[in-house]
């Protein structure tokens, strides 16, 4: 993705998040919103998951199938300052081969790695945001396209999990997805 690109796509994102009722920092979805477009700039073919506003109380939805992949839980690193450390083993590029979700607090501090986020029940969700009848809960969500588990685990996050928002990267066609209370407020294909 060439910078011309990558900053239309920054402009209508944050025109997306100056209309969203997520009591999130502006700012700080933009960062994350660049750091990731960043990535599949660099990197071609990976996964991601990004839930930015995590807190605590939900420790319960989650689960931690290779503790060598939370590298954050004991090293807690701030998403306004990776650009100003160098790439290590500490930053979020080394995560993108990961299973699970990167979990973000309000602040913007990464605080775990490589979590499985459980319980979601995605058909439920989909059935309370747009009841009705549809092939497959891709559709029932709104996606263009099928997606995927972590594509669906996203979506029922940012619905479950109240104010937050929730990125996405695919890993079989790199697009890229921005989530806030079970919609899809960001797609780029």
């Amino acid at each position: 993705m060439d910078k011309k690109k990558s900053k239309e796509i920054i402009f209508e994102i944050e025109k997306g998040f100056k209309e969203s009722n997520i009591k999130l920092p502006v700012y700080l979805k933009l960062e994350l919103a660049k750091l990731i477009l960043n990535l599949i700039g660099r990197k071609k073919k990976f996964g991601l998951f990004v839930i930015l506003g995590w807190q605590r109380k939900w420790g319960k939805f989650t689960d931690i199938s290779d503790k060598t992949q939370d590298i954050f839980v004991k090293r807690h690193i701030n998403i306004m300052k990776i650009k100003k450390r160098p790439s290590g083993r500490h930053d979020v590029s080394t995560t993108i081969n990961f299973d699970g979700a990167i979990l973000i607090d309000k602040k913007g501090n990464i605080i775990h790695s490589g979590v499985i986020i459980e319980g979601l029940r995605p058909k439920v969700v989909a059935e309370k945001i747009n009841p009705g009848q549809f092939k497959d809960l891709s559709e029932q969500f709104g996606f263009k396209e099928k997606v995927h588990s972590r594509h669906l685990a996203a979506i029922t996050s940012s619905y479950i999990f109240k104010n937050t928002t929730v990125f996405t990267v695919s890993e079989e066609t790199n697009s890229f997805h921005i989530f806030e209370n079970g919609k899809i407020i960001y797609s780029y294909v």
